[in-house]
């Protein structure tokens, strides 16, 4: 009978712990000048997103972006930034893994997520939709990837000559890293200049972040932590939703520890992946992407 009351109260404690941070967001001042260099960031979504729903995640990052630029150094302060989403299919041959998962073996949502906690109760079911399009590039969308590649290329060329940065979650981390090297190689010409392009990945299933980008991917992750025991050569956990996982697990947000909204929304991991932005940031500053 107390569990209700409790439940209630740690959610209360979770929301306050994960109010946003961009209750109000100063306008880019930089945005106003015409000759303020301009930087692209790019929300790429993950498999499990509709349209609607990236719309939403790219808002989130936008705003907590902003939230955070007026702390930067002076010099990015300086620049104007302009947000885009990147959207990946989630029909074809990227099945959506949630529904997949719950059609398969015959469960509802909150049910998958809890089996994905004792990953061994899931058996070669589970483990044939983790190896599938959540893993392996060759069957993500490739004509999306091509799209992808164009859009950054031509941000970084004349006549916009702009530096790039992508923030890519989930299965987007594979659309970031297959379209990197076509965004950035020698052909069609004018050539990117070497460097303008930055992948900061969030709660990736890859193997790697290709131009030496960075990620974060929390251990409460219960996707990618499944993932990572077929695969092991996927990237290590190296962030969190805080100190205690249980309060996070009763938020709307949670989905497993998996969704975007909750990655920004709460520390330590909210802090690290714009610290990540900011670190790549300052990384393309000094890359003059039209010589």
């Amino acid at each position: 009978m107390n569990g209700v009351p409790l439940k209630a109260s740690l959610l209360a404690v979770v929301m306050v712990w994960a109010a946003p941070s961009w209750a109000q967001v100063a306008p880019q001042t930089a945005c106003q000048n015409s000759s303020a260099p301009r930087t692209s960031i790019y929300y790429v979504n993950g498999v499990t997103t509709t349209l609607d729903e990236a719309r939403l995640n790219g808002g989130k990052l936008e705003l907590e972006f902003l939230a955070r630029l007026p702390a930067m150094p002076a010099p990015l302060q300086s620049a104007c930034y302009l947000f885009f989403l990147n959207y990946n299919p989630t029909s074809g041959a990227v099945k959506d893994f949630t529904e997949a998962g719950q059609q398969r073996l015959g469960v509802n949502p909150s049910d998958m997520w809890r089996k994905l906690e004792t990953f061994a109760s899931l058996g070669p079911t589970m483990a044939a939709l983790l190896q599938g399009p959540m893993t392996q590039a060759n069957q993500i969308d490739q004509a999306a990837v091509q799209r992808h590649a164009a859009a950054y290329r031509a941000q970084m060329t004349p006549p916009l000559c702009r530096r790039v940065v992508v923030v890519p979650h989930s299965q987007g981390n594979l659309y970031a890293n297959a379209a990197y090297d076509a965004a950035v190689g020698p052909s069609p010409s004018p050539t990117p200049a070497a460097g303008a392009l930055k992948i900061v990945g969030v709660a990736t299933p890859d193997t790697m972040v290709k131009g030496n980008g960075r990620y974060r991917t929390s251990n409460g992750d219960l996707l990618i932590g499944a993932i990572n025991l077929i695969l092991p050569s996927t990237l290590d956990a190296n962030t969190n939703w805080g100190p205690n996982p249980i309060l996070t697990s009763f938020t709307p947000l949670y989905s497993g520890g998996h969704s975007f909204m909750g990655y920004l929304s709460f520390d330590d991991s909210r802090n690290q992946i714009l610290s990540d932005i900011q670190s790549s940031l300052s990384e393309i500053a000094a890359v003059a992407v039209c010589p």
